[in-house]
């Protein structure tokens, strides 16, 4: 009798020991599940772009409310790196760029960019800020989204001509010329025309 009550306690501690990391399991679900709610608020509130799904791929591509400045310069960092490497007139130009922005002033999105410049970003990143401009550029005034855009090209050229040509100056190859039609199409303003297309190597 006395073994049978000592086995029956035995299984309840065990089954008491489940129960309490089922719970703790689940606890921390709900924990986790409520700060990825948090976190795709702060984003949605801090870009204004409403898209849930476009949130959800900016978080699992590590980026957040604290660090999304530095997406506002992906264009810049895909010029930069359309010969193949950057060079040191090319990541000038990027942060130059993001000095004039103030993103120096955002630790984590500054460390982010200068980690884009060292290590060439993944694919998925430039899918991700197409999408992102896009949803972007249809909730800003068109006044607004033409300046703006007006104003990204300008910089993204700036950054294709900075080691090109004739002393560094005048001359993009024709992958940051691609890259920089993309940007153009994207933000709807067709195909960069206004790089001199003699310049173009």
């Amino acid at each position: 009798m006395l073994q049978e009550d000592a086995i029956a306690r035995r299984g309840q501690a065990l089954e008491n020991q489940y129960f309490q990391h089922v719970d703790h399991h689940l606890l921390q679900e709900l924990k986790q599940s409520e700060e990825h709610k948090k976190r795709i608020q702060e984003l949605t509130e801090t870009t204004g772009v409403q898209d849930s799904n476009i949130a959800e791929h900016l978080l699992e591509a590590g980026i957040d409310a604290s660090n999304i400045a530095a997406l506002t310069l992906t264009p810049l960092v895909f010029v930069a790196w359309a010969s193949g490497s950057v060079s040191p007139e090319e990541r000038q130009g990027v942060i130059s760029a993001a000095l004039r922005r103030g993103v120096d002033s955002n630790p984590l999105a500054f460390r982010l960019l200068e980690q884009w410049l060292q290590t060439r970003p993944p694919r998925e990143l430039w899918g991700l800020w197409k999408d992102y401009a896009t949803a972007v550029q249809k909730i800003l005034e068109p006044a607004t989204a033409s300046k703006l855009s007006r104003r990204l090209i300008q910089q993204a050229r700036v950054v294709a001509e900075a080691s090109g040509g004739v002393l560094g100056i005048g001359k993009v190859c024709a992958n940051e010329q691609r890259v920089l039609d993309e940007i153009a199409e994207v933000l709807g303003h067709g195909v960069a025309t206004s790089v001199d297309e003699d310049n173009v190597v």
